[in-house]
């Protein structure tokens, strides 16, 4: 069966609005950048993916994904994050079927091991495989047995509004809980844990200098 990754990514202007304090827009669209070039490549090293499909208004993600012989798709308007992933798994169900991995890019601390790892929890028939935000309140991986499983509820509370769905239409729930995965960038209190780790992203690493002692 061929398992696709499936990434949206918001302009680079305007992604991560909640740490624009901490970075001038020069500095945040540069973050963003590394974040999506990251996130691509550790999906690209991880065995198991055999398509990897980019829907975006950003350019350069676009043409990345490209260049490297991924899918890319020009985001609709109204440009949302859920409507993006929908317009992906309609592109998916229409090219091949098979099961998709949904991904955020701005999990700094995830590796291809990580991704392995949560492929590897994915044999059955509808299923669904779920990583949720450090919370547990957030969705930050979903793995769908087919691509039209569930509609996506990214947002507040969508880790209950994903297992809600999966148990509503009898799928099997595989909740899988990886510290790497689980930690996302979106809030200061995220960022300053990330930046203790041995993350290497430019910014993130020039930050971590900063606020040293």
């Amino acid at each position: 069966m061929i398992t696709w990754a499936v990434l949206p990514v918001k302009k680079y202007s305007v992604g991560k609005s909640r740490l624009r304090y901490l970075f001038t827009e020069a500095e945040l669209k540069e973050l963003n950048q590394q974040l999506f070039e990251s996130t691509f490549t550790k999906i690209q090293e991880s065995s198991g993916i055999d398509r990897i499909l980019v829907v975006s208004r950003e350019e350069h993600a676009l043409a990345r994904c490209l260049a490297h012989g991924g899918v890319a798709l020009l985001e609709d308007d109204p440009s949302t994050l859920n409507s993006a992933i929908r317009q992906a798994q309609e592109y998916i169900c229409h090219h091949g079927s098979g099961r998709i991995i949904i991904l955020p890019s701005d999990l700094p601390l995830m590796t291809s091991k990580d991704l392995e790892s949560l492929i590897n929890l994915a044999d059955g028939k509808r299923q669904l495989v779920i990583v949720p935000d450090h919370f547990q309140s957030g969705t930050n991986a979903l793995l769908l047995s087919e691509p039209e499983l569930i509609e996506p509820c990214f947002g507040s509370g969508s880790f209950r509004k994903h297992t809600r769905q999966a148990l509503e239409k009898n799928a099997e729930l595989v909740v899988y809980l990886n510290e790497n995965i689980q930690w996302d960038l979106d809030t200061s209190l995220e960022l300053y844990r990330i930046i203790n780790t041995k993350t290497e992203l430019t910014r993130l690493s020039q930050l971590r200098k900063e606020t040293s002692p």
